[in-house]
């Protein structure tokens, strides 16, 4: 192998230990320092390494400039305007450096870049496992969630339920809301109108069965709460509650079917059902009102 692979190696081992150590011992202060200089680091680490391998005559900092625009939409512009010009900066310096040092031959390149990179990625493992992860939950978060009304969605509710079908200690409500005329209101006031309306219906629920175990969008404009009750009479009476608040802070009202399991039914599914069938009968009966199974 030859001298310059030997070179790289060492100083690539050398940097990457070195880096970790740090990390590894002053974790703490590291991460501060990175998140207070990271662009600067960063540039400077980048830069460097293109410089020694290519040494290009043309501004390839340009390119930067492009890359570090497209990623300033995760940060601030005062980010990208900082990093853009201590790129530019760090760009020139480097050729200076290396002009002067006279590091002209290959070895001394490629032990340069590797280290720097080396470097660089110990540096930034630990950002990198944070994005990741960040990454990870909002891809999490909007899998389960409704985008309309921000409540859990039709398959992170199945899911819950789900992990309720087995026999608990404390009976579990089922209410099963549905929004009064509002086809009508569809038609009427049109799609905008319509969505503020369950928007504005979806965050009153929220705030009304804050300690429930959920409150979702079942599908249209129909929404669904489980919550943990002590018999169907007190299912209906927090049902019967919270059509009062509902109408009393919006200008439309709701009817609610309720069912609790296992007194409705000996399922889960079962007493999904059965809120649902009384959510029907309480439309047909005249509608705004608590129907129990």
């Amino acid at each position: 192998m030859s001298t310059a692979w030997w070179i790289a190696s060492g100083w690539g081992l050398l940097a990457y230990s070195t880096a970790m150590l740090g990390i590894y011992l002053w974790r703490g202060p590291v991460l501060i320092l990175h998140r207070t200089l990271g662009p600067f680091i960063d540039t400077l680490f980048v830069t460097l390494a293109i410089v020694a391998l290519a040494r290009p005559d043309y501004p390839i900092w340009m390119g930067y400039v492009m890359i570090i625009s497209a990623l300033s939409v995760f940060h601030s512009t005062r980010y990208m305007l900082a990093f853009s010009l201590v790129t530019i900066t760090a760009y020139w310096t480097g050729l200076v450096v290396l002009d002067a040092a006279g590091r002209g031959d290959v070895s001394w390149q490629i032990a340069i870049v590797v280290s720097i990179m080396a470097a660089f990625t110990a540096f930034n493992s630990d950002v990198i496992a944070t994005s990741n992860r960040k990454l990870h939950d909002l891809v999490q978060k909007s899998a389960h969630t409704d985008p309309l009304t921000g409540l859990d969605n039709r398959r992170r509710f199945r899911q819950i339920l789900d992990s309720h079908d087995a026999p608990e200690s404390c009976p579990l409500a089922v209410l099963m809301y549905d929004v009064d005329n509002f086809k009508q209101l569809n038609e009427s006031r049109g799609h905008v109108h319509a969505d503020t309306v369950l928007v504005r219906v979806a965050e009153e629920l929220s705030a009304i069965f804050r300690g429930a175990d959920t409150v979702a969008r079942y599908g249209g404009d129909e929404l669904v709460v489980l919550a943990h009750v002590d018999s169907i009479a007190d299912a209906l009476d927090l049902a019967e509650r919270s059509l009062i608040e509902i109408s009393a802070r919006t200008d439309v009202t709701l009817s609610v079917g309720v069912a609790v399991y296992p007194i409705s039914a000996d399922t889960i599914e079962g007493a999904l059902r059965e809120a649902d069938d009384a959510l029907g009968r309480a439309k047909r009966a005249g509608k705004a009102r608590a129907t129990a199974a």
